[in-house]
C-alpha cells in the first residue's frame, strides 16, 4: 500500500535564490515605489548576509530530510501565479496529471522582480529542467478524491509550455532535489486571486489526500511538500511584515494541529481592504472583483496547512523562520519527523 514518508513545508521566496548583497538594493527599489511601509527594519550588510546562511541551512537541512525519507513520488501543493491559469478558467484546485512537464528552475528572468529591464534566463540545462511525475499514481490520486467528494480540476499537458510549469512547483526542489531526479505531481491551489478556497477546505483536502494515498494498493513511498508564504504582500502599497501571523502559523506546526492553523487563517480580516473603493477591491481580490479570503503571498499559507494536515496530530519541527526585512516576508522551513 501507499504510504507518506515525510511531510515538508517551505517558502518560495525569490530573496531565497538571490545573493544577500542585492537584498538591500531591492528593499531601496520597492521603497522608492511606494511598495514597502517606511516603518519596514533595515538590517546591516552583516545581518542580511547572516540570514543567507540560515536560508542555505535551513534548504539543507529539509534537502537531508527528504533524500533520507527515499520517497518514489513527490506531491507538491503550490500556487500558480497566471503561468498556466488565467481568468478565462482559474480552479480552485487543480492537478497535473501529465507524463512530464518543464519549466524554469528558478525564474523566467534574472534578478529580483523589484529590478528593471531584467533579461531572460536562456532555456539550458542550469535554467530549465524537464520533471516527470507518476501517472499512476497521480490517476489513482484523482480518482480516490473525486469519490471523496474533491472535484479537482486536471491537466494533461500545460497550457503555457514557454512559460513552463509554475515557480511554486520547480523553485523548492532547486535545493531540496538540485537533480529533479524524483518524479512530483504538482497540485496547484489558488492562493491569490478571490474567491479563493478557505484554509478549511484546504484542511479537508489535506486529510483526504492522506486518506486517499492510504487507500491506493500502490507501493509507493510519497512525500508531501507545502510551497510558499508565509507573511507577504508583494503587490501591496506600503507593504509590511506581520510576524505575529507567522508565529501563530508556526506554532500551529508545533503542536500539530492543523485545524487551528486552518481556523486562525480563516479569522483573518484582508488588510486595508475598502469595499466601496473599486481600487481596494481590485488589489484585494487580485484583479478579479471577487472578494474572499487573504491572498497575496501571505495567501500561500493555506498550502502549509494542506501539508500540516496530511500529518494533522503529529507535531512538526520548525527548522528556521527568517524575518527578510528586505522584502518584507517571513520566510519558514519545517517537516513532521513522525507522519
Amino acid at each position: 500500500m501507499a504510504r507518506v514518508c515525510t511531510v515538508i513545508a517551505t517558502s518560495h521566496s525569490p530573496f531565497l535564490f538571490a545573493p544577500s548583497a542585492e537584498w538591500e538594493p531591492g528593499r531601496a527599489m520597492r521603497l522608492a515605489r511606494g511598495g514597502l511601509s517606511p516603518d519596514t527594519k533595515v538590517d546591516t550588510v552583516e545581518e542580511n548576509a547572516a540570514k543567507e546562511r540560515r536560508v542555505k541551512a535551513a534548504f539543507g537541512v529539509l534537502h537531508d530530510r527528504l533524500q533520507a525519507a527515499k520517497p518514489d513520488v513527490l506531491l507538491i501543493f503550490g500556487d500558480d501565479q497566471l503561468e498556466q491559469f488565467d481568468f478565462k478558467n482559474f480552479p480552485a484546485f487543480a492537478m497535473f496529471t501529465g507524463p512530464s512537464y518543464s519549466g524554469y528552475k528558478i525564474s523566467r528572468r534574472i534578478g529580483l522582480p523589484v529590478q528593471p529591464n531584467r533579461p531572460e534566463r536562456p532555456k539550458t540545462p542550469e535554467n530549465w529542467v524537464t520533471v516527470k511525475t507518476n501517472q499512476e499514481f497521480s490517476h489513482a490520486l484523482m480518482r480516490e478524491l473525486m469519490s471523496d467528494g474533491f472535484d479537482l480540476a486536471f491537466s494533461n499537458e500545460l497550457s503555457d509550455p514557454e512559460e513552463g510549469m509554475g515557480h511554486a512547483f520547480l523553485r523548492p526542489m532547486f535545493y531540496l532535489d538540485p537533480e529533479y531526479r524524483i518524479p512530483s505531481v504538482p497540485i496547484s491551489v489558488n492562493c491569490y486571486f478571490g474567491p479563493q478556497p478557505t484554509a478549511k477546505r484546504c484542511y479537508q483536502l489535506g486529510r483526504a489526500v492522506r486518506a486517499a494515498i492510504e487507500r491506493m494498493p500502490l507501493d509507493l513511498r510519497v512525500a508531501v511538500i507545502g510551497s510558499g508564504g508565509l507573511w507577504h504582500l508583494p503587490n501591496y502599497p506600503n507593504s509590511w511584515l506581520d510576524e505575529t501571523f507567522d508565529a501563530n502559523i508556526l506554532a500551529g506546526v508545533k503542536s500539530g494541529d492543523a485545524r487551528k492553523m486552518a481556523e486562525y487563517f480563516d479569522t483573518l480580516q484582508l488588510p486595508n481592504y475598502d469595499p466601496a473603493d473599486p481600487a481596494s477591491v481590485k488589489l484585494v481580490s487580485g484583479g478579479t472583483g471577487m472578494v474572499l479570503g487573504l491572498g497575496g503571498g501571505s495567501g500561500e499559507t493555506r498550502n502549509w496547512i494542506i501539508a500540516g494536515a496530511v500529518a494533522d496530530g503529529k507535531p512538526g519541527t520548525v527548522v528556521d523562520y527568517i524575518p527578510i526585512y528586505a522584502s518584507p516576508i517571513g520566510a519558514g522551513w519545517a517537516y513532521w519527523e513522525q507522519v
